[in-house]
């Protein structure tokens, strides 16, 4: 994943989420809210939705991260030559599907 878009603090934070003195941390703030019931595996079901949305949220953004990534390159002194290796990549596939199809 390309930070640049988030910046390290957000990277941070993500990693913080992920280790276990703050799950327990969840867990335990879970538990004074809904009761000693709820438990590691009622954790691990909202932390799936919360990794999931994420993963949503990610994929809604790929167009824009896009978008950026060829205003970048457009403004790189290599940017022709990229363009020529993807439009030879583009033609060397285009070969290979009409050798298939045959």
């Amino acid at each position: 994943m390309d930070w640049c878009l988030y910046g390290d603090d957000k990277r941070k934070e993500m990693d913080r989420d992920l280790k276990p003195e703050y799950l327990l941390d969840d867990l335990r703030r879970y538990q004074d809210v809904f009761g000693e019931e709820f438990g590691v595996k009622e954790l691990l079901m909202l932390e799936d939705i919360r990794v999931k949305a994420m993963i949503a949220g990610a994929l809604a953004d790929v167009p824009e991260f896009l978008i950026d990534q060829i205003g970048k390159a457009n403004n790189s002194s290599n940017f022709p030559s990229m363009s020529r290796a993807m439009e030879r990549i583009a033609d060397v596939v285009e070969e290979k599907w009409e050798e298939e199809k045959e």
